[in-house]
């Protein structure tokens, strides 16, 4: 049975006019009615009967175009499945992240996931805050993220933990202190401290999780990244700050990050986050698929001790 005849013969049953199916199908009228005639021969039934200025369907005509409905329906979108997983395999994913994850770990997790896919996708970068981010990611402006997760997360996102980051004390290499290994916080009461503000984002709670672990420390908890950190500790010797060990602290030749004793080896956690929907396209489908299973390593520059895994999920 002829494919094509049977898309015929659906327009011509929507239409009830030859002419106009055939017009609308882009052949001739003798080809649609031979396409007609064929699909009768072939069932040994008529499938269409005249009827003065309109066509009407036999019994057998109303079994077929019942059928025919339904299979050229699942074969249309079936190839549109198809389809926009070739074009997605070609196409452009678009990934979100955090300015401070991109160490050389995670270069190295985006090189391993091309070497393993055989997908041909272009990936576009976007950067941004945790909050922008999960703001893009909601409304479709990018496909996945690897940022931090506000507060208990969003029920209509999935978060796969992925890397951690150390926490050091960021001081001035002028400083007495930066000759150090290791610092307590308790060593540090008097002294002025600057860190993360506390009333949103991501680093609220493990900030103040680690705060209370010393006594009679004078924190300014108002800053939103390692950058300003930094660059107030750069310009006032007498400021130190508590950030996140990530590659940032590198491009400032004047400061020195030293371990905090009382500081977990995974003291922030960043996920890979995309959005929850019953289908995902191929491209994003298969990356997220690679990274649930792939070794994380510690995001923090290799100089301050052993990588952190994170086991496959």
């Amino acid at each position: 049975m002829n494919l094509a005849h049977l898309y015929y013969f659906r327009k011509l049953v929507e239409v009830r006019n030859y002419s106009r199916a055939a017009k609308e199908l882009f052949i001739a009228q003798p080809t649609l009615s031979l396409a007609v005639s064929n699909l009768e021969k072939e069932l040994g039934v008529a499938l269409i009967k005249k009827k003065r200025n309109t066509l009407e369907l036999t019994i057998d005509g109303e079994d077929l175009y019942e059928a025919v409905v339904v299979a050229t329906n699942a074969l249309d979108h079936a190839v549109s499945l198809i389809r926009e997983r070739a074009s997605l395999e070609f196409g452009v994913m678009t990934v979100g992240t955090v300015y401070s994850i991109q160490s050389q770990a995670w270069s190295e997790a985006i090189r391993d996931y091309r070497e393993h896919s055989h997908s041909k996708v272009q990936f576009k970068w976007k950067q941004g805050t945790t909050e922008s981010l999960m703001h893009e990611l909601k409304n479709g402006s990018v496909d996945v993220i690897f940022a931090g997760v506000l507060g208990k997360g969003d029920s209509d996102v999935a978060s796969i933990p992925c890397f951690t980051q150390r926490v050091a004390l960021v001081v001035n290499r002028s400083h007495p202190l930066a000759g150090r290994a290791e610092i307590s916080l308790n060593e540090l009461r008097g002294i002025k401290l600057i860190t993360y503000r506390n009333t949103a984002g991501p680093f609220a709670v493990e900030v103040n999780a680690l705060l209370s672990k010393g006594s009679g420390l004078n924190v300014s908890c108002e800053y939103s990244d390692e950058i300003t950190l930094c660059s107030l500790v750069t310009a006032d010797p007498d400021v130190m700050a508590i950030a996140c060990h990530s590659w940032l602290l590198d491009a400032f030749p004047d400061i020195v990050p030293i371990p905090v004793k009382e500081a977990p080896t995974d003291f922030h956690t960043f996920y890979l986050s995309y959005r929850k929907r019953e289908r995902l396209p191929f491209a994003v489908e298969e990356f997220v698929s690679f990274m649930k299973g792939y070794e994380f390593k510690n995001a923090s520059p290799r100089s301050g001790g052993g990588d952190m895994m994170i086991s496959p999920r």
